[in-house]
């Protein structure tokens, strides 16, 4: 009785402590928030006094100041009406258009960061902890107030990568700003700095108002010219700075949004896209540093890292040696290497050099890689200095034979032109002698085998298709036997190859695969092998097979209301099955297919439906802002051609014009055509030197050596032939525009 009484009261006294511990323990859990709590309110209130109170108090009153003037500058202004002084936008070096677009895009930026700001699941990402209560908005607003600091300096970042110099540094390492009023560049930029002061109040400065701040030389619009660069001086020394861990160079908003929200990263790096463009389009001209940075800002953000292994993927040696199966086509192409390197070090020692054609025959079925090998030994010629581009250009009968007699020569060349110092690649090229008596497959190849021999430096030809076939044609002329004699066999791939290539393309695509689907693949593609029929896609039909496999997890999945990550990433033994079991062409997967009863989720259509014309709405709006764009650049352009007034302190830059004709290759219905175009002095000096050197100024020439300006000159070709002669360029392929310059 007593042992009992004992252990009943050892038991009440354990569940005593216990409880006490829990509570103890809840407490501390709770005083540890409280004080994280604390930790932030004391870092939210040195950082409000560090980098707002401190740093932009006296922007502050200089912006109070500068609107109390700016009453008087209007009163001032309609007296000038009055007075019919008004200011002609001629004199300005920015469009009104121009300067309404960057009020928008500053505009647009601004509330999206403000909004972005509001969100509770944001403030806890930048915060990095969890917090309750109605203080977040309060402390929103103080965020808000540090983050968008940011925005001016990825502008100002936009600026200077655009080429547009705004600073100097002192002794200390601190940027002296200062603003070019008589540039196109730098009045945007005083457009920039101005609004961006007055975003705070929902205010702005209409279009009036800016050219009177520019142009007049009353006192109060001094005063606003020099705050504008004491703005930009707090802007660009603002000790707010974002960093990345993983050596991220990239906008500040953009490496914040990176692991918080991909879309949102996205629409802040075309916001920023837009701003650019504006900024590049001041002086309504595209230099190519201008064109280098606006091609690369939706791709800007790039690691050390990723740069690295971007080069070692890019070798094309090592791609090749990693692919699946192709031991025999590894081997011929090492062997191949290996006897180049050789011949670089003998002619490093002054040896002679044995001869070597670097011609090849591919044979083997479709689906075993031949056109990707070309494309890693096009790689592997240009690092061994074989070729200097190393390019592949792909063709076929089509590409090559024309329909009527004298073209076919013509087409030939033009394509041959294409491939010089690369590969040119010719599949099935065993059709080119099956046309029959009348066909133009013959010239065709005489024109093939005499650039061969002309540019046997500068050209490598690699012949593709089926074993029988291809050797019959080659036996069958003999220039192309003494041309080609290095040929290598693509083997059919076995079924563990396949099973591989499988399992790549379901990596590749961020799924998974299932045992239970793993281990029936394997089976099944070791009886499709064994029974293989003549046409057997090898690759190909792997790939089919995957494809359809996708599209049965969809049809399963459809049904389903709620679906997790791993739901969309798992393929199932029946996704695989339940389309293309024992079926190994496509006519039998297509007749197969008419017999499943596939149902749809209409709810699921109908969200889909919403998303896709939300997008739609979007892109729409991007469109209509590119065309109003261009039609204001158009617009500018044909204006500028007019003779107008204009101040000589604002004619910074020096044109000549010159006389371009130029032709299409594929359109012989236009003809030669002609107009004139301003370059650059220093474009015009070249051209009148080269020409007086007794060089030929076509487009050829002016490719190999001026690559900048042959590229205005093919934009400023196609902007032509749609104004002129209402022609459609974008499917338009620059290789097939010829031109002359007259200086």
């Amino acid at each position: 009785m007593d042992a009992i009484l004992i252990g009943f009261m050892a038991g009440v006294l354990f569940l005593v402590i216990y409880s006490k511990m829990e509570k103890r323990k809840k407490k501390e859990l709770e005083m540890k928030k409280i004080k994280e709590y604390n930790e932030f309110k004391k870092w939210a209130d040195k950082y409000y006094e560090e980098h707002l109170e401190s740093e932009h108090t006296n922007e502050k009153k200089k912006l109070n100041r500068m609107i109390s003037e700016r009453d008087d500058l209007i009163e001032k202004m309609e007296e000038l009406e009055d007075d019919d002084d008004s200011i002609d936008d001629n004199t300005m070096l920015i469009s009104e258009n121009a300067f309404e677009d960057m009020y928008r895009q500053l505009s647009e930026t601004y509330n999206l960061i403000r909004d972005i700001c509001r969100k509770s699941d944001f403030q806890n990402f930048i915060l990095g902890i969890s917090k309750e209560g109605n203080d977040k908005m309060d402390d929103s607003k103080k965020m808000f107030e540090g983050l968008k600091f940011f925005i001016g300096q990825d502008i100002l970042r936009n600026y200077e990568r655009l080429g547009h110099k705004y600073y100097i540094n002192d002794e200390r390492g601190k940027k002296c700003c200062d603003i070019d009023f008589d540039t196109p560049e730098g009045q945007l930029l005083s457009c920039i700095v101005l609004q961006f002061l007055r975003l705070d109040d929902n205010q702005r400065y209409t279009w009036e108002e800016f050219k009177t701040i520019i142009v007049r030389k009353e006192e109060c619009c001094k005063k606003i010219r020099s705050l504008s660069v004491e703005a930009l001086n707090s802007l660009a020394n603002a000790e707010v700075k974002a960093t990345a861990s993983d050596g991220l160079d990239d906008f500040a908003f953009c490496m914040i949004f990176h692991d918080y929200n991909q879309e949102y990263e996205t629409n802040y790096r075309k916001k920023m896209l837009r701003i650019a463009t504006i900024i590049a389009n001041a002086d309504n001209k595209l230099t190519d540093t201008e064109s280098q940075w606006l091609d690369s800002i939706m791709n800007v953000g790039v690691t050390k890292d990723s740069k690295e292994n971007e080069h070692e993927v890019e070798s094309p040696d090592v791609e090749l040696n990693s692919m699946i199966g192709l031991s025999r086509v590894k081997n011929e192409i090492n062997t191949l290497c290996n006897f180049v390197i050789m011949k670089k070090k003998r002619e490093k020692e002054g040896l002679k050099l044995p001869n070597i054609s670097f011609h090849c025959v591919f044979t083997g079925n479709p689906g075993t890689g031949k056109t990707t090998v070309a494309r890693l030994l096009a790689g592997i010629y240009k690092d061994l200095g074989v070729l200097k581009k190393g390019h592949l250009v792909e063709t076929d009968r089509s590409g090559l034979v024309a329909e009527y007699v004298g073209q076919t020569a013509i087409k030939t060349n033009k394509i041959i032109d294409s491939a010089l110092d690369g590969v040119l690649f010719i599949d099935e090229a065993y059709t080119l002698a099956n046309g029959g008596t009348n066909d133009y497959g013959p010239e065709a190849i005489a024109t093939l085998l005499k650039r061969m021999e002309d540019d046997r430096d500068r050209l490598v030809v690699i012949l593709a298709g089926y074993t029988v076939e291809i050797e019959q044609f080659i036996n069958s002329n003999p220039g192309l036997r003494s041309r080609f004699n290095r040929y290598i066999h693509f083997d059919d791939y076995t079924a563990e190859e396949l099973y591989e290539i499988f399992c790549l393309q379901v990596k590749k695509s961020d799924y998974t695969l299932a045992e239970d689907a793993s281990e029936s693949l394997k089976e099944h593609l070791k009886n499709v092998v064994e029974n293989k029929p003549k046409d057997f896609g090898n690759a190909r039909y792997v790939r089919n097979l995957f494809e359809k496999a996708i599209e049965a997890q969809c049809n399963r999945l459809a049904l389903k209301e709620e679906l997790t990550k791993q739901d969309l990433t798992l393929i199932t033994k029946d996704d695989i099955f339940s389309l293309t079991l024992n079926n190994t062409s496509q006519e039998s997967w297509n007749q197969q297919d008419k017999k499943q009863s596939v149902t749809l989720n209409h709810l699921s259509y109908i969200v889909a439906k919403r998303e896709t014309e939300t997008n739609q709405e979007a892109d729409e709006k991007d469109n209509t802002i590119q065309t109003l764009s261009k039609e204001v650049k158009d617009l500018e352009k044909y204006n500028n051609r007019i003779d107008k007034p204009t101040p000589s302190s604002y004619s910074t830059y020096d044109e000549e014009t010159i006389e371009i004709s130029y032709t299409i290759l594929c359109r012989e219905d236009l003809g030669e055509n002609t107009f004139d175009m301003d370059v650059k002095e220093r474009d015009y000096d070249w051209l009148t030197d080269k020409e007086e050197e007794g060089e030929y100024l076509d487009s050829d020439f002016i490719s190999e050596n001026r690559r900048g300006l042959h590229k205005r000159i093919v934009k400023a070709i196609r902007q032509n032939m749609e104004e002129e002669l209402f022609e459609e360029t974008y499917s338009l392929v620059d290789d097939e525009i010829e031109y002359t310059i007259t200086v």
